[in-house]
């Protein structure tokens, strides 16, 4: 009787193994069925683009020391963050940063793991995207490199690329018609906020789509909430939000952080670098090279400007342009030091919400009118007035102008701004919130004067042309030929025109760095940026500098509706 049971007990436990095992068979068949089920599946790009696994899979799906070494080759580094190295520091003299100093950094098995989870969510095999890019060199190179790697890396994705001329490429980009766009952001004001203010929910610059409660939440309170005015804690809290975009919502892949190597006749001097607003101005310039009895210098620039008209400028090359023929209020001069513009002082209230600026009576716009607080007043207001659709809008809000977000949302008339004309040469202007950097954004181009019976004048056309610009600054716009070159004459009205010692100023377009490199040699231009094999030419040379820049360079997806 035992001898039965044991035997009975022995077939019934292999009957439960083979069973147990063919279900392990037919969960890997169901398996490998469902994974081939889906493998000819294309996914809709906007579904995918809004999958945060899908985006950290690109993130981490190419190596952007590689870029920055071996493509650009000009001192630029690898960037896995979004705010500068070397850009902010706190009154103990620690770099912004010091907190995150790295973030999605490249990691190929991460990347396919990530792949694979956003298959599963989505449930498809194929899929295609598109990278928005400039027409230059760099900006083709680094777009055919991304490919490359997203393709190699991450199965059934297939990228294209869309290579456009600067000024509809950023046309394309701020109209969020893009899958990723290859972009690049320069600060605006010495403040971590002109990087991450851009991100918030529908502000002007976000054309991605994104949209984050706690973000927003985080940005507004460090802007003008309970630790706006406490330093510690606000920077704490600017470093978790600038982790959150980049870490968890995987909004933008940073690249790189812009550096310049730069080969210049001894010549040429006296050109001012700018870690805010316009690149570089020319003020202070001098040239030995000279041309019909003026001084003259010839640099390179890579892109054309896309407008003058200073309230729709939103580009480096635009700001930098505008930065040397209006003058704001105040001017950078040396090492970013605020030098009187038009304006020689100004007076604050003990609570620091309202400034009283005083103009100067010599100030005069390049037809002979005077530049008048009116021309201040106009401006600002065309500026965050609905009807302009100006993308630097939020500008106003950022310097924390009165009334500046409500008007701009069409909430409010913009006769509310918080700006007024007290006379000709008397300025006042009406904070909602102290801004303890408030003089430095006076600097920046969006804030420059505009005559407005010369604008209304022009209409739609103002901003187009030399003819159809008007200038306040050092220089004028004297050429402009779209495509090729625009020079940049002295301006004979400008107040202080004794000191502007170079006469002029010629820009030639070149989008090939190997192009501006022989038309150097070749004694046709003055000044050029360099890559790598070009430095290992000139490394002897001691006209050879290096700048280190506060520029970020990233992939930024367009993830639609996405919300967090």
């Amino acid at each position: 009787m035992k001898k039965r049971l044991s035997l009975l007990l022995l077939v019934t436990i292999l009957a439960l193994s083979l069973v147990a095992c063919g279900s392990e068979d037919d969960a890997d068949v169901t398996n490998e069925e469902k994974s081939n089920e889906f493998a000819d599946v294309v996914v809709d790009t906007a579904e995918l683009l809004a999958n945060v696994n899908a985006r950290k899979a690109i993130a981490l799906s190419f190596d952007k020391d590689y870029i920055a070494e071996e493509i650009l080759k000009d001192g630029s580094v690898g960037a896995n963050y979004f705010v500068p190295e070397g850009f902010v520091t706190n009154e103990n003299g620690e770099d912004f940063r010091d907190a995150y100093p790295t973030m999605l950094e490249n990691d190929y098995d991460a990347a396919k793991e990530y792949w694979e989870l956003a298959k599963e969510e989505l449930e498809f095999g194929k899929a295609t995207i598109e990278i928005l890019t400039y027409d230059h060199d760099n900006g083709k190179k680094m777009a055919e490199y991304i490919q490359g790697q997203l393709e190699a890396n991450l199965d059934g994705l297939t990228v294209n690329i869309n290579q456009q001329p600067f000024e509809n490429k950023i046309e394309l980009g701020n109209k969020g018609d893009f899958d990723i766009d290859l972009a690049g952001w320069g600060p605006d004001y010495p403040d971590a906020l002109t990087f991450l203010n851009m991100w918030v929910t529908e502000g002007g610059y976000n054309k991605a789509g994104y949209s984050n409660e706690t973000y927003d939440e985080n940005i507004e309170n460090a802007r003008i909430g309970e630790v706006a005015t406490q330093s510690e804690e606000r920077w704490a809290l600017l470093q978790e939000t600038e982790r959150m975009l980049i870490e968890d919502d995987v909004l933008l892949v940073p690249i790189y952080q812009r550096g310049r190597a730069i080969i210049q006749q001894p010549g040429l001097t006296g050109i001012q670098y700018h870690t805010f607003g316009g690149d570089y101005t020319y003020k202070y310039a001098e040239s030995t090279r000279e041309e019909d009895g003026k001084s003259i210098a010839y640099l390179e620039q890579s892109s054309d400007i896309p407008t003058m008209d200073l309230s729709l400028a939103t580009d480096a090359t635009s700001f930098e342009v505008l930065a040397n023929v209006t003058e704001p209020l105040y001017t950078l001069g040396e090492n970013d030091v605020v030098e009187p513009g038009v304006a020689t002082g100004h007076e604050v209230s003990e609570d620091g919400l309202v400034y009283t600026f005083t103009l100067r009576e010599d100030a005069v716009w390049s037809n002979g009118d005077a530049v008048t607080a009116n021309d201040f007043v106009y401006s600002w207001k065309r500026l965050v007035n609905p009807a302009t659709a100006s993308e630097y809008a939020w500008m106003a809000e950022t310097a924390g102008i009165l009334n500046a977000g409500e008007i701009a949302a069409d909430r409010m008339d913009v006769d509310e701004l918080g700006v007024v004309a007290l006379d000709d040469y008397t300025l006042e202007v009406t904070l909602e919130y102290p801004i303890p950097y408030f003089d430095k954004l006076m600097t920046f181009p969006s804030f420059a004067p505009l005559n407005e019976e010369f604008v209304e004048a022009q209409g739609d056309k103002h901003g187009t042309s030399v003819e159809t610009t008007l200038y306040n600054g050092p220089f004028v716009l004297s050429e402009w030929t779209i495509g090729y070159e625009y020079e940049l004459e002295k301006n004979p009205t400008y107040w202080d025109a004794d000191a502007v010692t170079i006469d002029v100023v010629n820009f030639r377009i070149v989008k090939d760095i190997g192009t501006g490199v022989n038309l150097y040699n070749s004694g046709d231009l003055d000044r050029t940026k360099l890559s790598q094999e070009y430095v290992d030419e000139f490394l002897d040379d001691p006209n050879l500098s290096f700048e280190k820049q506060t520029a970020i360079f990233y992939l930024l997806f367009n993830v639609g509706n996405y919300n967090r």
